[in-house]
């Protein structure tokens, strides 16, 4: 981060680890064949298509390399992960929270206007998600749940989800488009059958992702055209972009642990600098430690518009952002915050500041600065 400007919206994009666009520009301006040709080029293509299928099943510690699939990102394997099911099955019980990421919920919804039964899982006031109070259906099920929430940042406990999936015999989705890598997971132990993956907030490039499927998981191809990725996905695979995924993961496997404790370092003393110098900041969400995405802040500002405190804190350098990302264009309350109980006044005043594999902690002391700064100016504008 420079000194003019601390980039605090990593979850929304964010730079690329070095070793990644060392290999991408390769492919960017090297070979440019299609996997899928049959002459030397295609097949060397293809060589590096597979190697990056190998690392991502590495990285989400799965032994079927085969059930990767490449997608145009997190949406995507997110709506096809559930869309496909769907497809599959035909009917059956969806098991679902209130405060799924809007391509989870528009998945849900779409299935339940064709007949799926939609059951709600209701949270606390932290946002954990509460199993033993979800009513039960005599169904196929499909068992979708986040890794940890894109709004608050809180780790969710997918044992608890698998145990609740097994009592119902449904299958279970975990969402880790936002957390992969910052928050501890493997599909062998967690006993998933679909995850969906995001490349961006893993030093990545935007425009990767990942679904992984069990051998066994009924599910239909959703995307349907060629006969690209096994018959599973149709479309030209974007080389650079998978590539770029492939070598993104594998980094994390080799330095994933310094990633999170830097990161989570940083988080703390960000959030106790803001904490003594704001005393209108509140928390939401759990408290930093192992139920928090350590490169994660859900915070809200008492009687400021996250709108306009997210712009002048732009003026001050500081880029963070205001409400939920994916939700924020269309200015309604986060549904994370209405879930967990959160007053209106909270929910409009929401900022998100997120952080990357970059943040180390020398930025810390100038960001809560910057807030303090940002939180005076506002407040001072509104009461003049």
């Amino acid at each position: 981060m420079s000194a003019e400007r601390i980039y605090l919206d990593h979850a929304a994009g964010g730079a690329l680890l070095p070793a990644v666009q060392k290999e991408m520009l390769r492919y960017l301006v090297g070979n440019q064949a299609s996997p899928g040709g049959g002459h030397r080029e295609g097949r060397e293509a293809r060589e590096e298509l597979e190697k990056a299928r190998q690392r991502v099943a590495t990285f989400l510690g799965a032994k079927d390399v085969e059930g990767v699939i490449f997608t145009s990102g997190g949406t995507e394997a997110v709506q096809s992960a559930i869309r496909g099911w769907g497809e599959a099955v035909q009917k059956g019980t969806i098991y679902v929270s209130e405060m799924e990421h809007p391509a989870v919920e528009s998945a849900v919804r779409t299935l339940g206007k064709k007949g799926f039964t939609l059951v709600r899982v209701s949270v606390d006031v932290e946002g954990r998600l509460k199993w033993g109070e979800v009513k039960v259906e005599k169904d196929k099920g499909l068992v979708c749940v986040h890794l940890a929430h894109h709004d608050l940042g809180t780790v969710q406990k997918i044992a608890e989800a698998r145990k609740f999936a097994d009592r119902v015999g449904a299958k279970l989705f975990v969402d880790a488009t936002y957390s992969a890598g910052w928050v501890s997971f493997s599909v062998e132990e967690s006993g998933a059958d679909l995850v969906a993956l995001s490349g961006h907030r893993l030093g990545g490039p935007k425009g990767s992702g990942a679904l992984w499927i069990r051998s066994g998981t009924a599910w239909a191809a959703w995307l349907e055209g060629g006969r690209q990725e096994g018959d599973r996905r149709a479309g030209t695979e974007n080389l650079p972009a998978i590539v770029g995924l492939g070598v993104a993961v594998e980094e994390w496997g080799k330095k994933g642990e310094a990633f999170r404790k830097e990161a989570g370092g940083a988080q703390k003393l960000f959030w106790h600098g803001v904490q003594k110098k704001v005393g209108i900041a509140k928390l939401h969400g759990a408290p930093l430690g192992v139920e928090r995405n350590p490169a994660h802040l859900a915070v809200s500002f008492a009687g400021l518009e996250a709108e306009a405190l997210a712009l002048v804190l732009d003026r001050v350098g500081l880029a963070v952002r205001g409400g939920s990302g994916c939700v924020t264009r269309e200015m309604r309350v986060p549904p994370g915050m209405k879930a967990i109980g959160a007053t209106a006044e909270e929910a409009r005043a929401l900022i998100l500041f997120t952080l990357g594999w970059n943040c180390g902690e020398e930025w810390t002391g100038e960001a809560a600065d910057r807030v303090a700064q940002g939180v005076k100016r506002l407040t001072e504008a509104l009461s003049a």
